[in-house]
């Protein structure tokens, strides 16, 4: 059995260190899950495993190459077709097509697909689902994963734990998603101050283990909330796993009742806590209930043969929250592009109303922006607020003096949603278009921004296949099935209910 030997490994950026003596092994057949704050590293050290990233010092012993390695972002070329990116990329093609096809990839008649669109013209899901079946194609001993879940709708998660359960090796990975983490990791790696702390057990423990190590009643309440969190994620799992199966209709029954008991008795947190980012909105936006913000109306639109809508129709007022909801692929960029002008239906009309004030958060948090500059000179750039109030402001989300100055490309994934959205929010829109916003953010920023969007008095409009954000912000979902938009009055585990 092969395994593999992590140590000292130092990093830094800027005078900062980010890695300061990183040591740990693992072999085939363990599955490390790393965790830790935005920034503190993980992506880091997942580059320098595998080959991407060079160490300041320090050495990793019996990887030998033998390591695939699936990125948080899309490493293709918009240009290219899936075909080209699969050609190039993987040593089986055959295989790649098969795990594509098996990730709900939709190739077309014999493959056809996969030579007639380029990979611009993908969802962010699509574009995923590239990365993930090289990844998992090419017959290596090791696997390395970057936030596998962002972008992928619940099914495709599901597809991917099986698949993943079913893998042999080695596996390490960074995940936000609750789910994917209790299902497949039996180790945890916390990575805290450029260290790393090894608990060799399920991470339910290690939140428990965690929860023993401090003190005080708010983080009991923390610690309980996110174990709900995570047994709700579980929940609607083992649902969709009963419903194809009766034989397991009773243990679903059975793990119901317990999080309603854990539910119930969980009550209000008894205090707050400091050292979260705290987004907020404007709260002074002029309340106009039943201002028309966006209409769809018997609106036709494809890409080449490929229909998306058809005769589609929906409307959206002030003051609603709504998360657009189904399958990669099925059109919900393609449905904010639509309302935002940047692509023009075949027929009929999707438009925004007159004199909207409106900002969108992009899956690439840095698009339009020059990445060379720092967060600082964009903020008072964009917003025109003094550097005094500007670097207040980016404080809240977790942009402080530390890294205010460094170059945008230098930020980690979760800093550069947390600076856009600190960017965002301070334009006051009063219609506000999320295009996946939980995407790389540590949980605490997670609840910083559902509590802001949850008090936020103008329109939203989400992307998200984030099952926790959709319920606690979502009033309405617009489910994206057979070229259509259906309406939905209600949050995500009350439809999958239904």
């Amino acid at each position: 059995m092969r395994s593999v030997t992590v140590k000292n490994i130092h990093k830094g950026f800027n005078s900062k260190e980010v890695l300061a003596g990183v040591s740990f092994a693992f072999s085939e057949g363990r599955r490390l899950a790393l965790v830790g704050e935005n920034g503190g590293g993980k992506s880091t050290l997942l580059k320098i495993l595998t080959g991407r990233m060079k160490a300041d010092s320090g050495e990793i012993l019996g990887l030998d190459n033998d390591c695939a390695y699936v990125s948080q972002d899309f490493t293709g070329k918009d240009s290219e077709t899936p075909l080209n990116f699969l050609t190039r990329r993987s040593p089986s093609l055959p295989k790649a097509i098969r795990m594509l096809a098996d990730s709900g990839f939709e190739i077309g008649k014999d493959g056809q697909r996969l030579s007639d669109v380029h990979c611009g013209d993908l969802s962010g899901g699509e574009k995923k689902k590239l990365e993930i079946a090289v990844g998992l194609a090419n017959g290596s001993r090791f696997i390395v994963l970057d936030e596998p879940e962002n972008h992928l709708d619940y099914q495709t998660i599901e597809w991917l734990v099986a698949v993943l359960s079913e893998f042999r090796g080695g596996l390490m990975f960074v995940s936000h998603d609750q789910y994917l983490v209790d299902q497949l990791s039996d180790t945890v790696l916390e990575l805290e101050g450029g260290h790393i702390t090894v608990y060799s057990m399920k991470y339910g423990e290690y939140l428990d283990e965690k929860n023993r190590q401090v003190s005080g009643k708010t983080r009991n309440w923390i610690a309980e909330k996110k174990a709900i969190e995570r047994l709700r994620c579980s929940l609607e799992m083992m649902k969709l796993r009963a419903k194809r199966n009766s034989d397991t209709a009773a243990t679903y029954q059975q793990a119901k009742r317990r999080l309603a008991v854990r539910i119930d008795s969980h009550g209000k947190n008894p205090s707050h806590t400091g050292g979260s980012p705290k987004v907020s909105l404007s709260r002074g936006i002029d309340q106009k209930r039943g201002k028309l913000i966006a209409s769809i109306d018997r609106m036709s639109f494809g890409y080449g043969s490929k229909s998306v809508f058809y005769e589609a129709s929906a409307e959206l007022r002030f003051g609603e929250k709504v998360v657009l909801f189904g399958r990669n692929g099925s059109g919900k960029s393609t449905l904010v592009k639509l309302i935002t002008g940047e692509l023009k239906p075949q027929t009929g009309t999707a438009r925004m109303g007159p004199q909207i004030q409106w900002q969108f958060m992009t899956q690439d948090h840095l698009a339009n922006l020059d990445t060379q500059s720092t967060p600082l000179d964009v903020f008072v750039g964009v917003v025109r607020w003094t550097e005094s109030r500007s670097r207040s402001c980016l404080a809240q989300y977790g942009i402080g003096a530390d890294i205010v100055r460094n170059p945008l490309w230098t930020l980690s994934g979760g800093q550069q949603a947390r600076f856009k959205l600190a960017l965002i929010f301070a334009q006051d829109p009063e219609f506000l278009i999320l295009d996946e916003p939980t995407n790389h953010v540590d949980p605490m920023t997670w609840e910083a921004v559902v509590e802001a969007v949850k008090g936020y008095s103008g329109t939203v409009l989400a992307v998200t296949h984030d099952r926790e954000f959709v319920d606690a912000i979502a009033g309405r979902l617009w489910v994206m099935e057979n070229r259509k938009i259906t309406v939905y009055d209600g949050n995500l585990s009350e439809y999958l209910q239904g």
